[in-house]
């Protein structure tokens, strides 16, 4: 988030579009320079999870059109209820751990929050997982058991992927060394 190109494009983005919730996630920013953006931005509310040294780091941004009421937060997530148009609403902002042995405790809590909600919940964020080999181009295939805990999240909560336009790989990376270097390109959104 301190960079000026990153600055400059969420600002773009407030503009064209006008969210009325705006999540980003490894800000790596302390409180006091998010809190400037949110002034300058117009948004009237801020929940921040502060970055452990430069790494990590959530922000949540949005209006006082909607009554929300921040449930729970960590540095993996920020889980809200809302109240839009009348109706209740749940809305569990999420950045998946990026070490993959620890991504499990991420999914066991959305698998409580799914078991436990009947109202209309979005999961937004960078979950840093896929589902399976299709949602990766380049680099070693992972095996089948890798894929299973989040696919049961999934299953077992319920849940639904809302239809895609566009490039569909959301991440793309560079592995190996120089010479034999190669691109990764995944869909973790």
């Amino acid at each position: 988030m301190g960079s000026k190109w990153t600055m400059s494009y969420l600002r773009e983005i407030w503009h064209k579009h006008k969210p009325d919730f705006l999540f980003l996630s490894e800000t790596k920013q302390e409180y006091d320079f998010v809190h400037r953006f949110q002034l300058h931005s117009g948004f009237d509310n801020l929940v921040t999870v502060e970055p452990n040294g430069r790494s990590g780091g959530l922000a949540l941004f949005y209006n006082n059109e909607y009554q929300v009421n921040i449930l729970y937060s960590s540095n993996r997530m920020i889980d809200v209820e809302a109240v839009a148009l009348g109706k209740k609403v749940f809305l569990t902002f999420v950045y998946g751990d990026p070490v993959q042995q620890m991504r499990e405790q991420v999914w066991e809590r959305l698998t409580r929050y799914g078991i436990a909600r009947s109202e209309p919940w979005f999961i937004i964020g960078d979950l840093n997982e896929i589902t399976g080999n299709h949602e990766k181009d380049g680099g070693a295939l992972r095996s089948a058991d890798s894929f299973v805990s989040f696919n049961d999240m999934i299953r077992n909560s319920g849940l639904l992927e809302f239809p895609a336009r566009g490039n569909k790989m959301s991440w793309q990376g560079r592995r190996g060394k120089r010479k034999g270097a190669f691109t990764v390109r995944c869909r973790l959104d």
